[in-house]
């Protein structure tokens, strides 16, 4: 779950309670906002021109490295868990997290080193999770929940609160719901409110100034995983396509967006382009795309699952990153299966899906075909 805390932890506009603040040294935030922007747009080298000049400014504040991190993140996304470019983001934010335990140990009321800590806890979190650690990702989420419950209390002081918050509010209930398995352990927790949670994220993306790309990025996702609204998921998805025009990832959400809004036209040329790509996750993503233009636009199912078995083979050698498209591929080919009446072949291909799949409507979908035949 949660980049977002690292854009709000990054460029959140406080008070500054010490000498040695990002918020004290205007220079420095400047070359942050700048290196974002090139971070988020997936410009690594211009990004870390940026982060050095941080760096020298601030030789001892956890923003560094952090940028660091998330600069390997975007540049290398998706990013397994088994390569050398993970191992270099985990240690960026162990050196982040080092120099936030100083300033807290110095001021343990530091904003900046709260919502550092804040950040790092949750995105260790979120690996964790990723990874299948269960009790290590709770860990990681309780050290995070400590630092995040100021944020609650402190909507009417900035807009950028309401992002923070409304994400809580959404996850706490539906992410239990989505994987039961974190249910027994969530008492910890504040109980949260997905209605209020969604208007709060709402309220972000049209008036916060940090935090509205990440609280547009959030929405999209959670219109068109949990809630099954593409049509608001385009609109999110949308304003951040075209506020990073090269990142090739919120591309590829629009267009799943579009697509499941049935959108087609307007999909079709970017999963050309995205055909094009050199990053194999990329590539199966267009092809995944290619196979749906195929069976829900055209009706063409012999064509559709040609390009469904394609994607699956340029994803064979991908890690856990990849599973969600996977899940698409083969719910894909189950429908095909189905359409055809092979059901002994709709049902495997349907269980496969919803082994891979990462959110609720593969899942759901699955479930109502294994529970009807």
């Amino acid at each position: 779950m949660i980049r977002w805390i690292l854009f709000f932890a990054l460029l959140f506009p406080f008070e500054a309670a010490a000498q040695g603040d990002l918020m004290d040294n205007p220079t420095a935030l400047e070359h942050v906002e700048k290196g974002l922007f090139y971070i988020y747009n997936t410009e690594s080298e211009q990004a870390e021109e940026y982060i050095k000049q941080t760096e020298k400014l601030m030789p001892q504040h956890p923003v560094g490295p952090m940028m660091k991190a998330l600069n390997i993140n975007w540049s290398e996304n998706p990013i397994e868990a088994d390569t050398e470019d993970f191992r270099k983001l985990i240690g960026h934010l162990q050196i982040s997290l080092d120099r936030t335990k100083t300033y807290l140990k110095n001021d343990s009321e530091n904003m900046e080193a709260i919502f550092f800590a804040m950040a790092i806890h949750s995105w260790l979190a979120q690996f964790y999770d990723e990874d299948g650690q269960t009790f290590k990702a709770l860990s990681a989420a309780k050290k995070a929940y400590q630092y995040m419950k100021i944020g609650f209390e402190m909507l009417d002081q900035s807009p950028e609160f309401y992002f923070s918050t409304g994400l809580y509010n959404y996850y706490r209930v539906q992410y239990p719901e989505s994987n039961p398995i974190y249910k027994p352990f969530l008492w910890f927790f504040r109980d949260g409110n997905k209605e209020l949670g969604l208007s709060q994220l709402d309220h972000a993306s049209e008036k916060a100034i940090f935090t509205r790309a990440e609280a547009s990025m959030y929405l999209a996702h959670i219109y068109l995983r949990y809630e099954e609204e593409p049509a608001k998921a385009v609109k999110y998805s949308r304003d951040l396509v075209e506020r990073f025009p090269d990142n090739t990832f919120f591309k590829i959400n629009y267009t799943e967006a579009l697509l499941a809004a049935a959108k087609y036209t307007t999909a079709y040329p970017i999963t050309q382009k995205l055909l094009q790509e050199e990053k194999p996750f990329y590539r199966m993503s267009g092809e995944v795309f290619t196979a749906i233009h195929y069976e829900k636009h055209l009706a063409n199912l012999t064509m559709a699952k040609t390009w469904y078995q394609k994607s699956l083979e340029s994803g064979e050698d991908l890690g856990a990153r990849a599973d969600n498209k996977k899940s698409l591929a083969y719910a894909g080919l189950a429908r095909i299966a189905a359409a055809r009446q092979q059901v002994d072949e709709a049902r495997s291909y349907y269980r496969t899906a919803m082994k891979l799949a990462q959110y609720d409507g593969v899942k759901n979908e699955a479930r109502r075909y294994l529970r009807n035949n």
